[in-house]
């Protein structure tokens, strides 16, 4: 019997997440006491363990050190279903590492990366990955990869290729792909980054998704935190609110929007339904302390788009 279940490549980040809890309100220049956690992370990787969770055949395509944190990653991997035969090893090279301290409401208040390793993904290197990627129903890209990396995958693959902005400082790596992107989704930073245009409220948010519509984008999503999404295609812009949540980590929100919005895709979702499924599955992540929320399922996820699209209808 034929596979259908849909196939998507994430080519991107694979992290180390080292993160500090503090047990009450957090003391900067100070030793705060609290939990300390261990755990595979990384746009790229979080995105495609999502992916899993919601019954996508899943495939990353990350750098990698020989070190033990590279082990962790694949055996990670290998527990949440996704495949890692389109990774690549180097000797003698360190794997990304994220060290993250929250406050005592899951909230990130400082963070440093060493993620050295995601510049070896170049053209070069992952000229031997096309034909696989290109088999795929969908890629994903994340802006940890560089400028031209971004361009020459946005050039050569022909499948329909999603964009995670990441961070303020990586999101304008995504300005020459943007015309070949089915979808991108900055956050309200990382789009006024790409546009120019300050995302302060409802008005400028719509301007600013309106904006990268007309860079090339086929649709956007822009994040708005508690505020939920502005998307836009077409003519078409729509500001949803968000969703009510439990908040325990936030790390994971974004990274499981836009596994979520492939997961859209794939199924032939329209723009509001994407939206909703995004902040569905932000809305679970955040509900756990590990990045990607073990409880996230395709059946979990389509009850939490339905109490969003209730509460929507009774505003």
């Amino acid at each position: 019997m034929a596979n259908l279940r849909p196939r998507c490549a994430v080519v991107g980040a694979a992290n180390i997440d080292i993160g500090g809890f503090p047990a009450g309100r957090l003391a900067m220049q100070d030793s705060n006491p609290g939990r300390v956690t261990l755990s595979a992370g990384g746009v790229g990787r979080n995105i495609a363990c999502n992916l899993a969770r919601l019954g996508v055949e899943t495939h990353l395509a990350a750098a990698l050190g020989d070190d033990a944190f590279a082990d962790i990653v694949r055996s990670d991997c290998a527990r949440a279903g996704v495949l890692t035969d389109l990774c690549l090893a180097f000797a003698g090279a360190a794997s990304s590492a994220y060290l993250f301290i929250a406050d005592a409401g899951g909230d990130m208040q400082l963070a440093v990366n060493d993620m050295a390793i995601c510049r070896r993904l170049t053209p070069q290197v992952l000229e031997g990955r096309l034909g696989a990627l290109n088999s795929m129903d969908a890629v994903v890209l994340d802006s940890n990869l560089s400028a031209e990396t971004l361009d020459f995958l946005a050039s050569r693959l022909r499948v329909p290729l999603l964009a995670d902005a990441v961070s303020m400082a990586k999101a304008p790596r995504l300005m020459g792909a943007l015309p070949r992107l089915r979808a991108v989704k900055p956050n309200a930073l990382e789009a006024e980054t790409l546009t120019g245009i300050p995302v302060h409220d409802a008005d400028s948010a719509r301007r600013a998704a309106r904006r990268l519509i007309e860079m090339g984008a086929t649709r956007a999503y822009i994040t708005l935190s508690a505020h939920g999404v502005c998307c836009a295609e077409g003519d078409s812009t729509l500001l949803l609110p968000g969703a009510a949540v439990r908040l325990v980590n936030a790390t994971g929100a974004g990274d499981a929007f836009t596994a979520a919005l492939a997961w859209g895709e794939l199924r032939g979702l329209s723009l509001r339904e994407c939206a909703v499924a995004g902040l569905a599955a932000a809305s679970i992540a955040v509900e756990s302390v590990p990045a990607v929320n073990p409880a996230l399922d395709e059946a979990s996820l389509r009850r939490r788009m339905a109490a969003i699209d209730e509460a929507c209808a009774a505003r």
